[in-house]
């Protein structure tokens, strides 16, 4: 039947504005019923495949997230918070007017009273840090130190729960880098540098715009040059110990002193140190093996090969944490070991044969890789096994002459694969960066990633300078004669440096058999009569005999690691030692604090002071006590407060003999007031400063 067109009421015109309401109200209802007559039903929406769904912005920048990338950063920004917080409750002590190493004296004596501009800008060069603000303006340079802690402090801890751009990961370099410049000997661990080095590769790898990763940028340069520096720091802290001829890397008794003679061990070092000796012996050659050889598996291009370099490192990283404590060393190694992780994650495949195809192939390259590491072991390592009346000897069948010769293709094929490999992450890199549809300007982009590109490479050729010094004769050319200059005067700025941890084994008092362990250790006495003699107690290194060893990291003592290195030496190699004396029989509250405080003499200080040098190994059997100790010689003669040696060494380096003014006490209540105060008011400067630039530039990619 048609319906005709004046009884449809959709399509006739009427006049409604003479009607009465009841009638408008009778006809929308019978223009609401017409409508659900003719009108189809609607059709309901059938989801679109996973696979056809177009994604968004945020989501594509969700699903390249770089997961070890964030966790690294999350890492470093966690050892900049330990190194700035472990530093900054020892300021007073050790670089305070009144402490063992003044920074205020030190920085002054660097420039003349009336030093002109050039003066000034050749001591910046030469020592660079904001602290020179300070000197410059007659402020208090302790105080100037607190303030860099203190930021360090709340950027790190900010970059730990929020993530950080690169401008926060650049602040905290500079900070760090104006501490250690004017530190002098509390600053100068090899770990300082390595943390100066991995965070001036951080800031690129945080972007240091602020803007989301993979926008412009070289991810993977950053990354492949983050992987050399781990591999630098294992290849030379192996290598150098069989080119230092060491009797206790060759005959691999070196962990019969290592667990003992360490700086500070923990008491798990005490319970391995009873390990039968061949088990020791084959953990030190483990641990070359790991050092050396394993090494090439992170510069692989296969993921599976660094993936079993990641697991053989990090198992090292973690038996080194577990036995000492060596502050933020082992977690900032660990940080550059997730960087070799797949950022991509596993990859499936859609069909059952290729899938199985893959896993025979992903089967067949992971032997390759553990193949590769008993070669380059058989090759470097080989063992020699003697047999006697008292049972099996392992050894080292090699010497140093040897491993000079072997490591020198080493060290040529690890620079060139390591370049070939950058220059393959930098031109990705480029054209990655010119494809984003995301980005403005896609020039820009590619001219970014160029320039971080090129400047990786240049940083490269540096760092490769510090690898290739392990043989002199590969630096004996026009080349590396000039890469060795621009090594050199970039070493003020730790950007790279070179590397050599436990190069030699202290305390071997029978030449490296592992029989007899010697630690030294200096014990300083004290007395009010001279006749009557207490020993000073510090808060982790051993003295008593009953002194059970403590896990402190990743804190570190940094004087109690000196007293360790001090103990190698004279009384005269260490002048900061003759301030000590001098300064604890002057009851310096600011030095007295770096050590126990519940120890003697807490209350008034002592009249004579002497120290003496023992040879210290931990127990044997059952007792109760964890160390054995014997006299080995007096290391510092007996000494009072008008002693002429102390006077003459106070002169000699400029150590402050007048007692601290009212204005440089140790910081009060009131003082760390003041830093707290000035602290936040730079994190406020900051925060406005960034803000600005954000305005300024508005994100093109979204929240991250």
């Amino acid at each position: 039947m048609v319906r005709s067109l004046e009884t449809d009421t959709r399509f006739v015109y009427r006049d409604t504005s003479k009607a009465k309401p009841s009638e408008i109200a009778k006809k929308d209802t019978t223009v609401q019923r017409v409508d659900e007559e003719i009108l189809p039903a609607p059709r309901e929406t059938v989801p679109k495949p996973q696979h056809m769904k177009r994604k968004t912005k945020e989501e594509t920048i969700e699903e390249r997230t770089d997961k070890p990338r964030d966790l690294f950063l999350t890492l470093l920004a966690f050892v900049w918070f330990c190194a700035f917080t472990s530093l900054y409750v020892q300021l007073d002590g050790l670089f305070g007017r009144d402490g063992l190493a003044p920074a205020e004296t030190n920085m002054r004596a660097r420039i003349a009273k009336r030093a002109g501009l050039w003066e000034w800008v050749q001591a910046s060069r030469s020592t660079p840090s904001l602290l020179w603000v300070a000197v410059y303006y007659n402020l208090d340079v302790l105080l100037g130190m607190k303030l860099l802690c203190g930021a360090g402090v709340l950027l790190s801890l900010h970059a730990v729960r929020n993530g950080g751009s690169g401008w926060i990961y650049g602040t905290l370099w500079v900070c760090y880098l104006s501490l250690v410049s004017v530190g002098s000997t509390f600053m100068q661990f090899q770990w300082d540098t390595l943390l100066l080095e991995v965070g001036f590769l951080g800031i690129w790898l945080a972007c240091p715009t602020g803007s989301q990763p993979f926008s412009g940028y070289a991810p993977r340069t950053i990354r492949q040059l983050l992987r050399f520096t781990l591999f630098k720091l294992m290849l030379m802290s192996g290598v150098v110990k069989l080119q230092s001829g060491c009797p206790s890397w060759y005959k691999l008794t070196a962990l019969s002193y290592h667990f003992a003679t360490q700086c500070l061990p923990t008491p798990l070092a005490w319970w391995l140190s009873k390990l039968p000796e061949n088990l020791l012996k084959l953990s030190v050659w483990s641990a070359l093996v790991i050092e050396i050889p394993a090494t090439a598996l992170i510069l692989s291009p296969f993921q599976i090969h660094r993936w079993i370099g990641f697991c053989l490192q990090v198992l090292l990283q973690v038996a080194i944490m577990l036995t000492g404590n060596y502050n933020f060393f082992n977690l900032l190694t660990l940080g550059l070991c997730v960087l070799l992780l797949d950022p991509n994650g596993k990859q499936k495949n859609a069909r059952s044969l290729m899938s199985k195809l893959w896993r025979v192939l992903h089967f067949l390259n992971f032997l390759l890789g553990l193949a590769l590491v008993a070669v380059g072991a058989h090759w470097i390592l080989p063992l020699s096994f003697a047999r006697s009346l008292t049972g099996t000897s392992i050894t080292l069948d090699t010497n140093p002459a040897r491993i000079s010769i072997q490591i020198k293709p080493i060290l040529l094929a690890s620079s060139l694969v390591g370049l070939l490999y950058i220059l393959a992450c930098g031109m990705l890199d480029v054209k990655s960066a010119s494809r984003r549809s995301f980005v403005s300007s896609k020039f820009r982009a590619s001219a970014k990633s160029f320039l971080v590109v090129v400047g990786g490479l240049i940083y490269f050729a540096t760092s490769c300078t510090a690898l290739l010094s392990l043989d002199s004769s590969l630096l004996r050319n026009p080349g590396g004669m000039y890469a060795a200059e621009v090594y050199g005067a970039l070493s003020p700025y730790h950007i790279t440096s070179g590397y050599g941890l436990f190069r030699r084994m202290t305390g071997m008092g029978d030449g490296g058999n592992g029989q007899l362990v010697e630690r030294p250790e200096i014990i300083l006495l004290g007395s009010k009569d001279g006749e009557n003699w207490e020993e000073f107690d510090f808060r982790h290194k051993p003295g008593n005999v009953s002194w059970v060893p403590t896990m402190v990291a990743p804190h570190q003592p940094r004087l109690d690691w000196q007293m360790w290195f001090a103990a190698l030496g004279s009384a005269e190699e260490h002048p900061w030692f003759i301030n000590l004396v001098y300064k604890l029989l002057h009851n310096s509250k600011a030095v007295r604090d770096l050590l126990n405080p519940e120890g003697p003499f807490a209350d008034a200080p002592p009249r004579y002071i002497k120290a003496d040098l023992y040879k210290y190994d931990f127990s044997k059997g059952s007792t109760t006590d964890w160390w054995n100790r014997k006299f080995d010689r007096r290391y510092l003669d007996v000494v009072d407060a008008d002693s002429p040696i102390l006077m003459q060494y106070a002169n000699a380096y400029g150590f402050s003999t007048e007692k601290p003014s009212k204005r440089v006490k140790p910081h009060q209540a009131e003082d760390l007031q003041e830093t707290i105060l000035f602290t936040c008011a730079f994190i406020a400067v900051y925060e406005v400063v960034r803000r600005s630039l954000d305005v300024a530039r508005p994100s093109l990619v979204g929240s991250r």
